[in-house]
């Protein structure tokens, strides 16, 4: 909750703006550990996938997204779904890192918008902190095991809001009953993340009746129909799960997804070992990623733009009828609910982004960060040395990413995509401290019309300053720190100040947060710092200002409110 505090002091912003009533459906987001497209049979990519009845029976009624990205292994996966934003953003981009306390999680999100949805984790956690961590980042119910998987699936430490003990309750099974008891206990709408520990390692022998793999010799030694011995027993559950809902299932949008790739040790042709789980190929990103529910209209087909895992953070708001939107921060998350409710819905996202590095290290000097669109795909791995390499390739013709087009000289066209994928990962790891002038310099006061600046660059931990010319001549003014130039309490902006007695092209172009008055000199002059805060959940966000005045010379304006043009401070490092 440090982020509450943190921004609520710093600039008084959340997100209050008005949101629809509650939809009333609930979401429940399955996650399976460790499972790439080709062991789910309703792709129909891989060599001899194991029964997935049913998934395959959700990709029947619902939506089955063909080029959905997770991330290369779990934590940053886990961070993703629960934050909207990369790793580079986080700072989680391996196995093993803790998710920091100030970042803004899906359920701070949806008790801060008022939904009113009852929320719980329930299974794999995987992203830091002790018993408790899952409770402190917002969940207000925790079923599961808070590290990185089990030793045994048939004893390991199971936790429960703090508490934790040793269970002999078969894994997959005892997170299917956990999910089950905290669901039935509900009364009202709700949203539960289900995160199976399956098919991750250990591989082993489910129980019998889970399973239809001939398992023979030991899990080490025979890990393929182990390893799919685990998927069908998830399959089986996560069945149980669906059937417990009973009439509630026609109300609960079912999202199944994996949180990377197949494992590399189980990976089979026509898909390639060390194109698996933790590298930037499509065998470690690229996962299962299917939606039934109310919210899907004309199931039973596929979707081919591309889609993330951050997504869910953005859809999860939309499917509840309430924006999730945290003021000031970069978020990466993008709904995909218009692919689900119109089968004719265009791309929603121009690229999706996927990166590994290690925790704590510079990641502009370590690992790689990967982005794709419809048809290309660019790699950047990182070095020490700061001489970055990268790989191109053209999925359609390629889909296992076999000819780098670097090894036989670009054509004009695809040195094109490789601008354009390049420019999107300098994009979204840029940290560059600027500003971006937005709205119109139409409004006319008695000192012609009001002009923002910014002097100085938005750093964090230090202050910037934003400047008023051509203001009213020894007046009244306000800069606006802003939220947002999209809406404010439920109105769209900018608002048309004409429309209220303003003078022609007077808008209002940002939230109203915070204002801060002052007094310009005779040249109708104004300055006002801003600090920052050194906190890196600010990093890359946008803070959006606006003058206002009061301006009795101003022409054609009754209403006496004169403005500037908007302008978005971009903190940096």
């Amino acid at each position: 909750m440090t982020y509450h505090r943190t921004l609520a002091t710093l600039f008084g912003l959340w997100c209050g703006a008005a949101a629809p009533a509650q939809t009333g459906d609930n979401v429940l987001i399955v996650v399976a550990d460790d499972l790439g497209v080709d062991q789910v049979a309703a792709y129909g990519e891989g060599g001899a996938p194991p029964r997935t009845t049913n998934v395959d029976a959700l990709a029947a009624r619902g939506v089955l997204f063909r080029n959905a990205w997770a991330a290369p292994s779990c934590s940053p996966a886990r961070a993703c779904l629960m934050t909207g934003r990369y790793g580079y953003r986080t700072g989680v981009g391996s196995p093993g890192a803790m998710l920091s306390a100030n970042e803004i999680s899906l359920p701070e999100a949806l008790d801060t918008a008022g939904s009113g949805y009852a929320h719980a984790w329930i299974g794999k956690w995987h992203l830091g902190g002790g018993a408790t961590q899952p409770n402190v980042a917002g969940w207000s119910h925790f079923a599961g095991l808070t590290g990185g998987g089990v030793r045994d699936y048939y004893r390991w430490t199971r936790t429960v809001n703090g508490q934790s003990a040793i269970t002999t309750t078969y894994a997959t099974t005892q997170i299917a009953d956990d999910a089950i008891a905290w669901i039935q206990s509900q009364s009202g709408p709700w949203l539960c993340v289900l995160a199976f520990n399956a098919p991750h390692t250990p591989f082993h022998v489910p129980p019998a009746g889970l399973h239809s793999q001939t398992l023979t010799g030991t899990p080490t030694t025979n890990s393929i129909p182990h390893y799919k011995a685990a998927v069908e027993a998830l399959d089986a559950e996560l069945g149980r799960v669906l059937a417990s809902l009973g009439s509630e299932l026609a109300r609960t949008n079912v999202i199944f997804l994996g949180d990377n790739g197949t494992p590399r040790a189980v990976t089979e042709a026509p898909f390639v070992r060390n194109h698996s789980k933790g590298t930037p190929y499509e065998g470690g990103v690229r996962v299962p990623f299917v939606v039934a529910g109310p919210a899907v209209s004309a199931g039973g087909r596929e979707v081919s733009s591309v889609v993330a895992i951050a997504d869910l953070f953005a859809t999860a708001g939309e499917l509840i009828g309430h924006q999730l939107v945290a003021p000031v921060i970069k978020s990466d998350s993008v709904s995909f609910a218009p692919y689900l409710a119109n089968p004719s819905a265009g791309p929603q996202r121009a690229a999706i982004y996927a990166e590994g590095f290690t925790n704590g290290i510079d990641p502009l000097t370590d690992g790689f960060a990967c982005v794709r669109d419809e048809a290309y795909k660019l790699i950047r791995r990182y070095a020490a040395s700061g001489a970055a390499t990268e790989e191109l390739y053209h999925l359609p013709t390629d889909p296992f990413e076999g000819a780098d087009l670097f090894s036989g000289g670009l054509t004009a066209g695809e040195q094109a995509a490789r601008d354009r994928l390049a420019a999107h990962i300098d994009a979204v790891r840029d940290t560059t401290g600027r500003f971006a002038p937005f709205g119109g310099a139409g409004c006319i006061g008695s000192n012609g019309p009001p002009q923002i600046s910014g002097a100085g660059t938005p750093t964090l931990g230090q202050s910037y300053d934003v400047r008023l010319s051509q203001g009213v001549s020894t007046g009244l003014v306000a800069l606006t720190v802003g939220a947002s130039k999209d809406a404010f309490g439920g109105i769209p902006l900018p608002v048309d100040l004409q429309l209220l007695g303003g003078g022609p092209g007077c808008f209002l172009y940002t939230s109203l947060e915070v204002t801060i008055p002052t007094a310009t000199d005779p040249a109708g002059q104004a300055q006002i710092s801003v600090p920052l805060p050194d906190e890196d959940l600010l990093l890359a966000g946008s803070i959006f200002h606006t003058w206002l005045g009061v301006d009795p010379g101003a022409p054609n304006n009754p209403l006496m409110v004169v403005t500037s043009p908007g302008l978005t401070a971009v903190p940096g490092r």
